[in-house]
């Protein structure tokens, strides 16, 4: 093969007397090819398999590598660029990896094979790659996720590190949709306060949409151990978070008292009420004592004030809560909030909105009326007069609930639950017996009826109080004495009295001798002597959550499915086959 080729470059040289002798441009021609050639060979040979210990000796080559992706960030910096930051693990150490222009990425957890060039700079190294075939991997490379709930982590937090699980719960604060780190806790309860188990996030990327406060979320992540904080931690990533949108979320309602408080809702969607002053460009709202908060109406609310002048009204407001540097100052922003709308006039007034806005404006114009949302602090009993009650701005007791008193219109028929919510057309006035502002309800429309509290016979006396009058739940067995009912905690002497209601399954023969779950309103009273409180469960059966016939607790202890009437599919109601088989 050689002779050919040294022939060929004598008769190109040599041969013709005007190019003989240029021996070294022919020299050139051939590295130039032979650079070519080795440049190629190195594209299209497939890179080596390396672990990441071996880096530093693979410094500017194309290496492949594989590990379990166990964080990424897209567009790190926000800075635009199409561009997500990896951290690979595979056992022997961790590496980062840039990936520009890429494609989807997988679940965390995921083993995936990366192929890139090694970079090594001021003493940093770093796999750097482009384009969508950089990163790797198949159905099989996915992650076993177990499904578990806060408390199970709470229990044996080391039980399921470096592991990738699934949670459910409540966001602790509102997350930002464009950024790329976020610290936020995951609560079992949506009032931060009542949760009895929080967990840590690590939000890793942009989410890409606002979560809010208090919003119901599915989390999967790897949970690992933080040692500078002391804490554990679930790493997850933005884009991954799935939000429950059927879950109500709970809008904070902003106290114009207490403005050194307002920083904790930064970011949230709030709420508030006063005297809106809109202009051209700068809009207010004013509360008491004339203090005043910027708010930034939307393109609907400025039409809507082209239309039908809201200047100088007693609005409440809707938006999130921002730190506004070119005025210093906190503002309400309805273009960043889920419903882009400042005023809705659809809306019925906020209960405490309204009264802590204006309360001496409202005070003197006794006749007008307001549509205003709130909640029955107090189960109400059905009247024929007039009935005396609370208004509350919460379903169930939070830090900051306030209660107003209320005059209800007589006869009522059925009774307003605690927690029930209510719509009501309402004037305000002043009580000059109790001193306070009162309002009269000329005509409301109830909300759902609250599911039946749970109640324990180690609780007390003491916390039973706070239930009273109320729908509970409750376990005992019935016992009949001396023709009187009543309902003993299971394996003790303690009981209370029992009122079944009429046509009562849990007194039947089928249910006899059994412990089950009642359901009925639990009535305080003074015993017969008139020197103590007793406790009756008043219109009271056995709980039966499907209407056949067998309680609860029953159908669950025979195999039965307490959701169906008929479990089997057989034409025949669960409680037909009961007495079949008893006959």
């Amino acid at each position: 093969m050689a002779d050919p080729v040294k022939g060929l470059m004598d008769s190109i040289t040599n041969d013709d007397p005007e190019t003989r002798g240029q021996q070294l441009w022919v020299m050139f021609a051939l590295a130039m090819f032979l650079v070519a050639t080795l440049n190629w060979y190195a594209y299209i040979r497939e890179p080596e398999v390396i672990q990441v210990e071996q880096l530093l000796e693979y410094k500017n080559e194309i290496v492949k590598l594989e590990g379990e992706l166990i964080s990424w960030v897209e567009d790190p910096y926000s800075s635009g660029d199409d561009r997500v930051d990896a951290i690979i693990d595979d056992g022997t150490g961790v590496v980062e990896a840039r990936w520009y222009r890429p494609g989807s990425m997988p679940p965390i957890g995921t083993t995936v094979t990366v192929m890139g060039d090694v970079i090594e700079y001021d003493g940093r190294i770093w796999i750097q790659s482009l384009g969508a075939g950089a990163f790797e991997w198949s159905a099989s490379d996915l992650p076993e996720v177990e499904v578990l709930a806060i408390a199970d982590v709470a229990m044996d937090p080391a039980a399921y590190a470096g592991q990738v699980i699934q949670l459910s719960g409540f966001l602790g604060e509102s997350v930002s949709p464009d950024a790329t780190f976020t610290s936020a806790y995951l609560g079992d309860h949506p009032n931060y306060g009542n949760s009895e188990h929080q967990m840590h996030l690590i939000i890793r990327s942009s989410t890409g949409q606002w979560i809010e406060a208090t919003s119901k979320v599915e989390v999967q992540g790897i949970l690992s151990y933080q040692q500078r904080d002391l804490r554990w931690s679930l790493q997850v990533q933005g884009p991954e978070i799935l939000v429950d949108r059927a879950h109500m979320i709970h809008i904070p309602q902003l106290d114009w008292s207490a403005e050194a408080t307002w920083s904790y809702q930064s970011g949230q969607t709030v709420e508030m009420a006063g005297l809106l002053r809109t202009g051209d460009e700068d809009w207010t709202l004013v509360g008491p004592n004339n203090r005043a908060i910027c708010v930034i109406p939307s393109d609907l609310d400025r039409a809507l004030e082209a239309n039908t002048t809201m200047d100088n009204t007693l609005q409440t407001v809707q938006g999130r809560l921002l730190w506004s540097a070119t005025t210093s100052s906190w503002c309400i922003d309805a273009n960043e909030g889920a419903e882009r709308r400042l005023v809705d006039p659809q809306t019925p007034m906020n209960l405490m909105a309204m009264l802590s806005a204006n309360p001496i404006g409202l005070v003197e114009d006794p006749d007008a009326t307001y549509t205003l949302s709130a909640y029955i602090k107090y189960a109400i009993e059905p009247s024929v007069e007039d009935e005396e009650g609370y208004l509350v701005d919460m379903a169930a007791y939070m830090p900051g609930w306030t209660t107003v008193a209320a005059t209800f219109p007589g006869p009522s028929t059925a009774w307003l639950e605690s927690g029930q919510n209510i719509i009501a057309n309402v004037s305000v006035m002043w009580d000059d017996e109790d001193m306070r502002i009162r309002l009269v309800v000329h005509d409301y429309t109830l909300g759902v009826v609250p599911s039946s509290r749970g109640l324990l016979w180690d609780d007390g006396a003491t916390q039973w109080s706070y239930a009273r009058d109320q729908n509970v739940l409750l376990d005992g067995e019935a016992v009949n004495e001396d023709g009187a009912w009543r309902l003993y905690q299971p394996g003790s002497n303690q009981s209370i009295a029992l009122s079944p209601q009429g046509q009562a399954i849990g007194i039947d023969e089928l249910h006899s001798d059994q412990s089950m779950t009642w359901s009925g309103r639990l009535r305080q009273m003074e015993s017969p002597d008139g020197m103590s409180i007793m406790y009756t469960l008043d219109q009271a059966d056995a709980l039966d959550s499907d209407g056949d016939g067998l309680g609860d607790t029953l159908e669950e202890s025979l195999g039965y499915s307490s959701t169906s009437e008929d479990s089997n599919d057989d034409g025949v109601s669960d409680r037909d086959d009961y007495e079949a088989s008893q006959a």
